[in-house]
């Protein structure tokens, strides 16, 4: 049937573990905000866990490359469950083709049953199914 949709770890993600990441990644964003309107700053919070004031920049990129595992993660998640449903739908996708719709047409019926909320997240959604219709033959 094609590619796997995503590792399993995504597939059994719980509420409460995505909840976490979330809170997480909160924790994360005020950080890294912290972190960089106080760079170099010697009264900064960060001077109780290191003293040195050069090692402020390291602080940033590091808080902001967890702030970029944490969002892939649940991004990754997210996606399985979308790939899941197109997975679910292939063979009424494959009729429709045959019915002679369009693959816009499909993704607009598609999001439009999911009750997708217009805006970016739409937008993403949109492109996401759009590559997995052109991946369908």
């Amino acid at each position: 049937m094609g590619q796997d949709s995503c590792p399993i770890f995504f597939e059994a993600m719980k509420e409460t573990t995505r909840r976490a990441l979330f809170i997480l990644l909160v924790a994360l964003m005020v950080l890294t905000f912290y972190a960089i309107f106080n760079a170099g700053n010697t009264r900064s919070l960060f001077r109780y866990l290191i003293r040195d004031t050069g090692y402020d920049v390291v602080i940033t990129l590091v808080l902001s490359f967890g702030v970029v595992v944490v969002v892939l993660v649940l991004t990754a998640e997210r996606t399985g469950r979308l790939k899941g449903l197109l997975d679910l739908n292939r063979d009424f996708i494959l009729e429709l083709r045959r019915k002679g719709k369009r693959d816009e047409e499909i993704v607009e019926s598609f999001l439009n049953e999911l009750k997708a909320p217009q805006g970016v997240l739409r937008s993403l959604a949109r492109g996401r199914v759009l590559r997995y219709l052109s991946k369908l033959k």
